[in-house]
């Protein structure tokens, strides 16, 4: 005979021995003990968190005969239910049984009058997976149900059910079971099952299980046939592809320290050994939370996942702001595994990226805080760091140049006046001019921009369709204080927009019409990328140039547009030659 699943053994056959689900308990055991049963029923909620046990419970309550102890195990009717042969209480599986047909064959079986108990009970499971037809029939049942009949549908997307099917139910909605009583409930069935379980082992099951009763049960079966009924945290790295705290922390400490030898090779025999990096990223994630936690408070009942020691030992060598800076890159660097061709290549460049950023993980003197520099997020490449970033380095460039120079010191002169670049050409923008532009560009910039551009194409009116059509190929790489950065695959595109004549109407357009006072650059993507990829290097090295100043469009700085001109931005001007004069 085959073993009976945990889940299936410790389902609970009593109200009291439900996990969770406190407000939906009480409210089905007094409904059961002052007699006020609603025709209709609709538990909604994640897969294994008990909607279909309560169910049972319920149907097995409303036909008990002992309601002031209601499930009581004991009457026949409770033991028929317990059996699965009580006449009274059907369950259907709308996963299988979806045809108008099943729904009405059960609706004529719902006019007969009950067999053995007081109340004839229809469980629906999966019940948002019911045709069209199907729904429609239940619905009129729902609407004048027949009498001592209930109705008890269970859905884990309660949003493809019809309203009007919704608003004839009583709907209770059950939460994901907390943690801590899925690992205390998994060491009391360990218990009673004489299986040796670590109580770190528990918690990191309550982990996996996402707040699913039914799949912590599975999981505590699947460890113990591995582990022959002992099972340790170890036994469940090994069965889930999971790495330990320590290892989550030593590849914390190589990005720190810059140790680039060492967070490679531990990358690699991550791969060698299946690891799930997109769960080892959220345990990355949830160090160094706790490591601002412990770093701003010291209170050492608040850490769940570190020790004290270990905490420190991240301490020592990065600040909170540097530890809140890696955490948010690994949020967002896990959205992106989604779609990466390779996992670990994707994580091995973000965890080069925050080695090599230029960042100084030493512990950080209260007298002089660190700013972070800000990851740029364009597509489809990383953009630049913010502008506070890039004045910092620069002001460190020049004490360094300073403590180097044998000359003495020098009065104190007027400030240089920042370079101008002029209003754009159709010729194609040199690498240079395009780093200069990056060096006064921020994410916050980009991000009233993108709003603003955003409002432009959902205007209506003829004068926007003639820069949406135009813009429709592009998007917004960076923005500055007085520029925007826009990127296309098209050079002929991006001649367009740089082209004087189109160029000064579409800036007055934004100005006027989007309250945006910037000059229009546009160039490809591949342009873009090479001079992303030369100003993180020169981010680097510290040899950014001076954030630079756009010339705003004047009567003086626009020459009436010629044929040339027009041809030359059609074609491209490496594809143009002028003969004649």
């Amino acid at each position: 005979m085959a073993k009976t699943a945990l889940y299936q053994k410790y389902r609970s056959g009593t109200f009291e021995e439900v996990v969770g689900q406190e407000y939906v308990v009480r409210s089905i055991k007094n409904a059961v003990r002052t007699g006020k049963i609603g025709h209709a029923y609709l538990f909604c909620g994640p897969r294994g968190t008990g909607k279909t046990t309560m169910a049972r419970l319920l149907a097995k309550s409303v036909n008990c005969t002992n309601p002031d102890h209601a499930p009581c195990g004991e009457c026949e009717n409770c033991r028929a239910a317990m059996n699965g042969t009580h006449p009274d209480i059907v369950e259907i599986n709308a996963a299988n049984e979806t045809h108008v047909e099943d729904i009405r064959d059960l609706i004529e079986r719902s006019r007969l009058a009950p067999m053995m108990g007081r109340h004839k009970i229809y469980i629906v499971d999966e019940v948002h997976q019911l045709s069209s037809a199907a729904s429609s029939a239940l619905l009129k049942t729902l609407e004048e149900p027949p009498e001592n009949v209930i109705f008890v549908l269970a859905t884990t997307d309660p949003q493809k059910l019809l309203p009007t099917i919704i608003s004839r139910c009583q709907r209770f909605d059950f939460s994901k079971v907390k943690k801590n009583q899925i690992t205390n409930h998994l060491l009391s069935i360990a218990e009673k099952e004489n299986i040796r379980m670590e109580e770190s082992a528990a918690e990191m099951i309550a982990v996996l299980a996402d707040g699913g009763m039914r799949d912590a049960l599975s999981i505590m079966d699947q460890c113990a046939s591995y582990t022959g009924d002992n099972i340790t945290l170890n036994a469940i790295d090994q069965i889930y592809g999971l790495a330990t705290t320590r290892e989550k922390i030593d590849l914390i400490k190589n990005i720190l320290t810059k140790s680039l030898e060492g967070m490679l090779s531990q990358i690699s025999s991550y791969e060698e050994r299946g690891i799930d990096l997109q769960r080892f990223t959220e345990g990355m994630v949830d160090i160094l939370k706790e490591c601002v936690i412990w770093q701003n408070t010291h209170k050492s009942d608040l850490l769940k996942v570190l020790t004290m020691e270990e905490a420190n030992e991240i301490s020592e060598i990065a600040d909170s702001s540097v530890c809140m800076h890696i955490a948010e890159e690994m949020l967002y660097a896990k959205e992106r595994f989604k779609n990466a061709v390779s996992a670990v290549s994707a994580f091995e460049v973000i965890c080069l990226s925050l080695a090599t950023e230029g960042t100084k993980p030493q512990k950080v003197q209260e007298t002089a805080p660190v700013s972070m520099p800000q990851r740029i997020q364009p597509a489809p490449v990383p953009v630049r760091p913010s502008q506070e970033t890039v004045s910092a380095q620069n002001v460190n460039t020049a004490v360094n140049k300073e403590e180097k120079s044998p000359i003495p010191e020098i009065p104190e002169q007027p400030a240089v006046q920042k370079p101008v670049i002029p209003v754009q050409t159709v010729e194609k923008i040199d690498q240079l001019k395009i780093i200069q532009l990056l060096v006064q560009c921020s994410k916050a910039e980009k991000v009233k921009v993108e709003a603003a551009f955003t409002q432009m194409r959902s205007m209506m009116n003829l004068e926007s369709r003639k820069y949406i059509s135009m813009l429709q190929d592009t998007v917004i790489g960076a923005s500055g204080e007085d520029c925007i950065v826009l990127v296309t695959k098209q050079q002929a595109v991006a001649n367009r927009i740089n082209e004087p004549s189109f160029n000064r109407d579409l800036y007055e357009f934004t100005k006027t019409q989007l309250n945006t006072d910037k000059i229009v650059f546009a160039i490809t993507e591949d342009d873009f990328r090479e001079a992303s990829a030369q100003f993180r290097i020169m981010m680097r090295d510290n040899s950014l140039p001076e954030a630079c100043k756009v010339e705003k469009y004047s009567e003086q700085t626009v020459r009436e547009e010629t044929p040339e001109d027009k041809v030359i931005a059609l074609f491209g001007k490496e594809n143009v030659e002028i003969i004649g004069g």
